[in-house]
């Protein structure tokens, strides 16, 4: 008589046992588990929580602006030491720094401790990039003399001062303005391609999207088509600031959209190029000026309209390198305070 052996994979109860020799049985088995958990684990943090967390993080180059007065005038180290801490302290690794003045003869008024300031102001923050800020309007820039007069100012600032460069800010530049191209050039010809050349860019006044909110007053020719947008892009400009203040809004949540939609149409217009310039979101803090409410376009908005144009601006918002702070001499303690917590991330 032949026996047969019950299975040892099954009971007579119908319920499976598990093989003692099957080599995914018992703690092989959870360690298993334990291995494909952690595998997915991983590819959530990847793919889910670091992208959310890096969307988070402001870019960390900050800039601000030093009016006249630094370089006029015998500066206290103490001050310097006090400036540079500031800075440190905020992420902010370059200055435009104002060395010279315009004269109501329309000649220039060169400042007095350009250098020395320069100097001192690297001893304490060595990190420190160091930019002389030339305020124009629309006006100069179109006079020959006046440009002529700039350039060599620029000269001086990199050659006798120690200068890293150049930022030109000028006011009321319309669309297609030929004189503004060509100081561009002309700046850009004197200086060299190893000298710094930053300049300040409009913010688009009459918004091409209709749901972006925009002033009455808004002046057409004031706000730059993409194409010269580009054209100024393309004059080997290595950082373009966006001044995105004058709303003339009245409201924060249309200034924080109004914000946003600046960083995204710039960021548009230069991504195509083969080498955009870095931008720069200008954020006020100057006092009250027609078409600019402090109340409204104050730093909070304005912080969290760039990091919602950063958002929009998709694969190319890698152009966006920070934020500055417009200007130092007019940035109060709570402004301080809101530009490190809702631009830097910093709890209080």
């Amino acid at each position: 008589m032949r026996y047969y052996r019950r299975s040892r994979l099954r009971s007579s109860r119908g319920h499976v046992r598990m093989d003692p020799s099957a080599p995914w049985s018992g703690p092989a088995l959870w360690m298993g588990a334990a291995v494909v958990g952690m595998i997915l684990l991983i590819l959530l943090i990847l793919q889910v929580v670091l992208p959310a967390f890096e969307d988070e993080q402001a870019p960390p180059h900050n800039r601000t602006w030093l009016e006249f007065k630094w370089t006029s005038e015998p500066f206290s180290p103490d001050a310097v030491q006090s400036l540079g801490e500031r800075l440190a302290d905020h992420g902010i690794d370059r200055v435009y720094v104002e060395a010279a003045a315009w004269l109501s003869d329309g000649t220039l008024l060169y400042g007095e401790y350009a250098a020395q300031f320069g100097q001192a102001l690297r001893q304490t923050y060595p990190k420190v990039e160091i930019l002389l800020w030339l305020r124009m309007t629309a006006e100069q820039i179109a006079n020959a003399d006046q440009r002529e007069q700039v350039v060599e100012l620029a000269r001086t600032s990199v050659r006798e001062w120690g200068f890293d460069g150049v930022q030109l800010n000028g006011f009321g530049v319309v669309s297609q303005s030929g004189s503004y191209i060509t100081l561009l050039r002309t700046l850009g010809d004197a200086l060299g391609e190893e000298v710094l050349l930053s300049v300040t860019v409009p913010p688009d006044r009459i918004p091409a999207d209709p749901d972006v909110p925009a002033s009455a007053a808004g002046v057409p020719e004031l706000t730059w088509d993409v194409g010269y947008k580009q054209q100024v892009g393309l004059l080997n400009v290595d950082e373009a600031v966006i001044m995105a203040h004058a709303s003339g809004l009245k409201d924060a949540a249309e200034y924080e959209t109004w914000v946003a939609y600046q960083v995204e149409s710039y960021v548009q217009a230069f991504a195509s190029l083969d080498r955009p310039p870095d931008l720069i979101v200008a954020l006020p803090t100057y006092d009250a000026a027609p078409e600019h409410d402090p109340t409204v376009e104050d730093v909070r908005a304005a912080a969290r309209g760039t990091h919602e144009g950063i958002k929009r601006a998709g694969e190319g918002a890698k152009l966006v390198k920070g934020t500055g702070l417009y200007e130092y001499k007019t940035t109060d303690s709570l402004e301080w305070q809101l530009y490190a917590e809702h631009w830097l991330g910093k709890k209080r």
